[in-house]
């Protein structure tokens, strides 16, 4: 079936393959290509970025000395340069250790070709396999297409579930393992004690064991369902594929038994001498016997025939069942565990760089260029002033590095104030949260202890424990803090726990009404 099509579209085909080649050669060189452009693209005569850069004087209004056309030039390079701390980079690499993700890698192009490649393969033998069978009653064409755009679909859900099932396998047994050693240890520690993300610091959990490490970033949750659903529908293919296959052979022998022998019926009956006039002189039973002598014949050779069938579609079934497991191969032994693993390995240059020194010799070489191009651009600009001869004299003098430097500030400087933020965000609603659980504590306590509190405390304060009362006494008091701190020593638990409440959302109005007060005295000055 594909390979009529292939025969029919030898071009459409060829151009399907040539713009795939393309873009699996573009997409492995795409970032050569775009720095290759970079360059070309400044350094074009007359049209070029760095011709126009030049003429741009303007300073930027940030008072930081910097020309705007500098700015641009460095951004636009800023892209290329592997900008991470020593301390990042080990954070990095920590996770992959702590993950037991360390040495591994994504799935290489080559295997991803030699799965495509199975795709197809898969899909001719499908697709001879459903013809036939997926339209009844349509044209001949359309069951070709018909069968081959089914047998696509099929070989790309096997290639997808079982890589996804390799995936899941790696991860599981890697949590199974884990639990294990920590049965095995007698249970002494947590098996997890927190997520682990790359966001955090990797040094929080190093006096945990190595298996509270693995689960802090792999999870807790070994699962087998994508495995047990492949397995199953892997199956139920090779077992469907081999029935129809079977049975096609069945009525293809059938089929061709009773054309053999009503051809030799024909030839008894027409008689097959030279001489047309001579009689039949064979009695008819011995002819009767002779004819089913014939039959028997093309019978067993027909059976030998099945056989073969069958032990061939077995082996094709057997075939089928090994490719499976060779794309579940390559999901368990390619991919990641960890949560963050992928995106640390990417991080670190995909595997490129194994020391911090590397980093910094890959990103060398990316800064030598944009400085050369800084110098020019400077050395323009100021030929550009020289030749204008009008304004202020002009002698930009960064660096790129500085440009790193203070880009790398300003982003340190964002991320710690997000963080701080974020920090005071969670204090606020942790105190909220408190102060909530506090309130409903002190009220059940008030509710179910009155008249124990009425009956063990005698004095005069715990008669007139009731809280408005407490603070009324309190407002009577004014300014004599040691009065005030004396009286509250003498209130019981649950009153204190609620005049506590009430002081503190005083405190809170007072300082709220305050900051709206100096707000509005500010806005009339302005």
């Amino acid at each position: 079936m594909l390979s009529d099509f292939l025969h029919t579209y030898p071009v459409l085909v060829w151009m399907i393959i040539y713009t795939a080649a393309a873009a699996i050669l573009v997409s492995l060189m795409w970032d050569k290509l775009k720095w290759w452009w970079l360059n070309t693209w400044y350094a074009f005569p007359v049209i070029g970025k760095l011709k126009r850069l030049s003429q741009d004087l303007h300073q930027t209004t940030d008072g930081s000395g910097w020309f705007k056309s500098e700015r641009t030039l460095c951004q636009d390079y800023k892209a290329f340069v592997q900008v991470q701390s020593e301390y990042d980079f080990n954070e990095r690499m920590t996770y992959l250790q702590k993950a037991g993700d360390n040495g591994r890698t994504t799935t290489p192009l080559a295997i991803w070709i030699l799965i495509i490649a199975f795709v197809f393969i898969e899909a001719q033998g499908f697709s001879y396999v459903l013809a036939g069978y997926t339209v009844p009653g349509a044209s001949e064409t359309t069951q070709k297409y018909a069968a081959i755009g089914i047998a696509f679909i099929v070989s790309a859900l096997c290639v997808l579930l079982t890589h996804q099932a390799g995936h899941e396998l790696y991860r599981s047994l890697k949590i199974k393992r884990a639990r294990k050693d920590w049965i095995e240890e007698g249970r002494k520690h947590k098996l997890r004690t927190k997520s682990m993300p790359l966001t955090t610091a990797q040094h929080l959990d190093d006096a945990e064991p190595e298996y509270t490490q693995i689960c802090n970033r792999v999870g807790l949750d070994a699962s087998f369902v994508v495995s047990w659903a492949t397995l199953a529908f892997v199956l139920i293919i090779a077992i469907g594929a081999t029935y129809v296959r079977v049975q096609s052979a069945n009525k293809l022998m059938e089929d061709s038994v009773r054309i053999q022998k009503s051809e030799l019926v024909e030839q008894r009956q027409t008689g097959v001498g030279l001489d047309l006039a001579q009689q039949n002189v064979i009695p008819d039973a011995d002819a009767n016997l002779s004819l089913a002598a014939d039959g028997k014949a093309v019978e067993e050779a027909a059976q030998y025939d099945l056989h073969g069938y069958w032990v061939t579609f077995a082996i094709l079934a057997v075939l089928f069942v090994f490719l499976q497991g060779l794309g579940v191969l390559f999901g368990y032994r390619w991919g990641f565990a960890g949560e963050n693993s992928k995106a640390a390995y990417k991080a670190l240059g995909k595997g490129k760089f194994l020391t911090y020194a590397d980093v910094r010799a890959a990103s060398q070489q990316y800064i030598d260029k944009a400085q050369n191009q800084l110098e020019n651009l400077q050395q323009r600009m100021i030929q550009h002033h020289a030749d204008k001869g009008t304004g202020v004299a002009v002698h930009p003098n960064k660096s790129f590095l500085e440009f790193l430097d203070s880009t790398d500030r300003e982003e340190t400087d964002y991320r710690t104030k997000k963080r701080a933020a974020l920090h005071e965000e969670q204090r606020r609603l942790d105190e909220e949260r408190e102060r909530a659980q506090a309130h409903k504590a002190s009220k059940s306590a008030l509710n179910a202890g009155t008249g124990l509190a009425a009956a063990e405390l005698e004095t005069p304060v715990a008669r007139a424990g009731d809280v408005g009362r407490a603070i009324s006494e309190l407002d009577r008091l004014g300014d004599d803090t040691q009065a005030k701190r004396a009286y509250l020593d003498t209130l019981p638990e649950h009153v204190f726990a609620e005049v506590k409440l009430v002081l503190q959302e005083r405190k809170e109005n007072a300082a709220a009404q305050a900051k709206k007060q100096r707000a509005a005295e500010i806005e009339d000055l302005l």
